[in-house]
């Protein structure tokens, strides 16, 4: 960030179409006729449009791949295009996403004799199949699988059927979920809805037993990757998405996400921008940002800082 510049949401909005408008939506309060005018410039324009460009018209596939390879196939790219908030009623995104939930998703999740498909992996096209307010059968069987594997313990882990038999969830796999059960009751699905506000307040539970990234056993930090945020965070947990959940889905501030908020703050440059962090290794189709700031980074820890601590944010958009 130049520092001629007058303030960090003026250089937020000479962002992305994608990062203005959630700048408009997630920091400005932008009125909905304001919102709903940038939204639909999303898919036309930047980002966006690029990926869309991208995308093979006969195949509706990106990468020339469903699942594979990373991060170029048709899932990642259609989860980049869901947290970008493009219009999810475009033909591009509907017919991909229903390729997406065709392949993915048969057989009510049994994908051999040996194992159902990797719950991760089913939080995320349910994710994606439920912005793009997808009205099919496949949708409740996913929701019914997620809830019945719901641990003691209040999460959920990928591995829950393996020779292994985990009895403790993983903090990757329960954030997707968690945004998952998000995202049906933000597009109006009702089904199982009693069931899924029970499984929310466990899975976050879950999460904030942990302080977010600390072992409830030992209180040692689990991993360090948890205290790196890159964008896109692809399937990876990390402090910042977490407390990017909570922001989202207006769960009161809990003393437990203190030291997390306190990293984040830490992790801020003395110019009011915060770093690209360490990307996640894997093909891309371009990179997104360039230089040492990340706009993506600062508006996502901008957006925890007005919810959780809306004096230190006033403060810093004040510069």
């Amino acid at each position: 960030m130049n520092n001629r510049q007058p303030s960090i949401i003026t250089w937020l909005l000479e962002g992305d179409i994608s990062i203005h408008y959630q700048v408009h939506k997630r920091l400005l309060n932008a009125k909905p006729s304001v919102l709903l005018s940038l939204k639909e410039r999303i898919h036309q324009e930047g980002y966006a449009k690029q990926y869309l460009q991208l995308r093979d018209e006969k195949t509706f596939k990106w990468g020339n791949g469903i699942y594979s390879p990373k991060w170029i196939s048709t899932h990642y790219t259609l989860l980049e295009l869901k947290n970008m908030e493009i219009n999810p009623m475009i033909t591009e995104y509907q017919e991909s996403v229903q390729l997406l939930l065709q392949k993915m998703w048969f057989n009510k999740g049994q994908v051999n004799k040996f194992r159902h498909q990797d719950m991760c992996v089913v939080a995320m096209i349910l994710s994606m199949a439920a912005y793009g307010k997808l009205k099919l059968p496949e949708l409740s069987e996913m929701i019914d699988y997620i809830l019945e594997h719901q641990f003691d313990d209040g999460g959920w882990n990928c591995m829950w059927e393996s020779d292994k038999n985990p009895t403790h969830s993983s903090l990757h796999t329960t954030l997707s979920v968690l945004e998952s059960l998000h995202d049906l009751e933000l597009n109006g699905y009702s089904y199982q809805e009693d069931r899924i506000k029970k499984a929310i307040l466990r899975g976050d539970e879950f999460i904030l037993r942990k302080e977010l990234f600390r072992s409830e056993r030992t209180h040692q930090i689990i991993h360090p990757s948890l205290l790196n945020f890159p964008y896109p965070s692809r399937w990876k947990y990390d402090i910042l998405r977490a407390l990017e959940y909570f922001s989202k889905t207006n769960h009161p501030y809990d003393t437990r996400m203190e030291e997390a908020i306190s990293i984040i703050k830490d992790k801020m440059k003395k110019d009011g921008t915060w770093g690209l962090g360490t990307a996640h290794s894997g093909l891309t189709h371009f990179k997104m940002e360039h230089g040492l700031s990340s706009r993506w980074n600062t508006l996502r820890a901008l957006s925890v800082l007005k919810t959780y601590d809306p004096t230190y944010f006033q403060k810093l958009i004040s510069r």
